[in-house]
Order: C-alpha cells, then sequence, then structure tokens
C-alpha cells in the first residue's frame, strides 16, 4: 500500500470544496473510528471559523476532533476532560507559534474582500492566491500528524 501524504490530501480536499474543517478531519478518516458520511455531517458547519462567524479556525477545530476521536478514555471524565484539554492545547501552541492566532477573523484580517454573511465566497484561483487557508489546512495536518505519531495513538503508515 502507498503512504498517504495526509497534509496533501487535506489541500486538496480543500481545494476541492471541502470546508477547513472537513480537510483536516478527511486527512485522517482511515483511522479514525467513524464513518466518512457521519464525519462530513458533524463538520459541516466548522468552516469560516464556524459557519463563517470568523471565530476559532475551522483546522484548529478539526485537529481538537481528530484528537477527539483518538483519545484513549479512562473511567474519569474529569480526568479525561482535563488530559484531553491539555493534550489539544500543546497543538493550539504549536499552530499559534507558526500563525500567531486562533481565530480565523484574526488569521484572515489582512486579507481584502473578505465578504460577510454566511454564503461562502466561490472557490476561484483568486480565492486560493489571497487566502493563507491552504498553508493553514497544511500545517495543522503536519502537527496533528507528528502529535498522534509520537504518542502512538494511531498506526499512520
Amino acid at each position: 500500500m502507498e503512504k498517504i501524504d495526509r497534509r496533501v490530501k487535506g489541500v486538496d480536499l480543500f481545494k476541492l470544496g471541502y470546508n477547513c474543517a472537513q480537510a483536516v478531519i478527511f486527512a485522517f478518516d482511515d483511522v479514525l473510528p467513524i464513518d466518512r458520511e457521519n464525519l462530513l455531517k458533524i463538520t459541516g458547519a466548522f468552516g469560516g471559523g464556524f459557519a463563517r462567524t470568523r471565530n476559532l479556525c475551522g483546522t484548529v477545530t478539526g485537529m481538537g476532533m481528530v484528537l477527539g476521536l483518538l483519545h484513549k478514555d479512562g473511567d474519569d471524565v474529569e480526568e479525561n476532560k482535563k488530559h484531553l484539554y491539555g493534550e489539544v492545547r500543546k497543538l493550539t501552541d504549536k499552530f499559534v507559534e507558526k500563525n500567531g492566532f486562533l481565530n480565523c477573523g484574526d488569521l484572515l484580517k489582512n486579507i481584502k474582500g473578505i465578504t460577510d454573511g454566511y454564503v461562502p465566497d466561490k472557490r476561484t484561483e483568486e480565492y486560493y492566491k489571497v487566502r493563507p487557508c491552504v498553508k493553514f489546512v497544511y500545517e495543522a495536518i503536519e502537527i496533528l500528524e507528528e502529535y498522534i505519531r509520537e504518542n502512538g495513538l494511531a498506526d499512520l503508515d
């Protein structure tokens, strides 16, 4: 079997029109304990910083979702939550180191022509030239893949 380049897979999916959270989570769909159809439904509103509200970047949300699905839970709910939150913070800290922010609005604040409202912008060549979203997808997958490998959460090969 050929090794998957998850970063390229995620970028390709984003360029096919999937939102940023979907692009990240689908890059790992082969190791997640949930089928692609349900992943699509669960992640549907998480583009554009949650339904284009420009809040938490969908790539960051996608990282949290993947980690949550792969997280090994014990019997103590509070301990599980504390551990997962701490681990997700490690990922978000790395994302901030690379990009300065977690929120979509902050990440895109210098982009002219960002439309308001809930209707997604058309994905054109100009869209991809102007927006750094492809970079965020790539980096989020890279951060997540490194974490999963280091912590033995899934066999990514």
